[in-house]
């Protein structure tokens, strides 16, 4: 169903929400920073794995359909309903937001050996990149192949 991915991308962005407004308070604890750092990076391993899917799905999909990087990824174009696009690029945007945020107070007041563990927010929009690629390759909407019979040349540039 093509909600499923909508709502998988939305229950990641708030786990990573919650996790962050837990660790923020409690950066220097031990626990806060385990939890920020767990949950980003299971985040950033599905982001990864989605991401690789929907590359490899729209590679089988470009031999008939024109497929760029942008409609696949950012959702651009007529790639998706509206209300999908601005839900899966929201919670991109919000991703990225809250990633920047939670780094920038988790820099404030550390000492050369302390750990900013809050730092691994940063992976976490490519939880939101992978679930857009993988909602665009399996539901997105793409035009005919521009000159599908087209062969690449041998001949040499320059």
């Amino acid at each position: 169903m093509k909600s499923r991915l909508v709502r998988a991308n939305l229950i990641g962005t708030s786990a990573f929400l919650l996790a962050l407004a837990v660790a923020i308070p409690f950066r220097e604890d031990r626990p806060a920073q385990v939890l920020i750092a767990a949950v980003s990076l299971v985040l950033f391993a599905i982001g990864i794995a989605t991401g690789l899917w929907a590359y490899t799905t729209a590679l089988e999909l470009s031999r008939e359909r024109e497929v760029g990087v942008a409609n696949l990824y950012l959702l651009t174009g007529p790639t998706a309903p509206k209300p999908v696009k601005v839900r899966m690029s929201g919670a991109l945007a919000v991703q990225v937001v809250a990633a920047l945020v939670g780094a920038s107070v988790g820099v404030a007041g550390l000492q050369e050996s302390q750990l900013n563990a809050l730092a691994f927010g940063v992976l976490v929009p490519m939880f939101g990149i992978g679930m857009n690629g993988a909602w665009a390759a399996r539901y997105g909407s793409y035009g005919p192949r521009i000159n599908p019979t087209a062969k690449p040349s041998n001949r040499k540039i320059g």
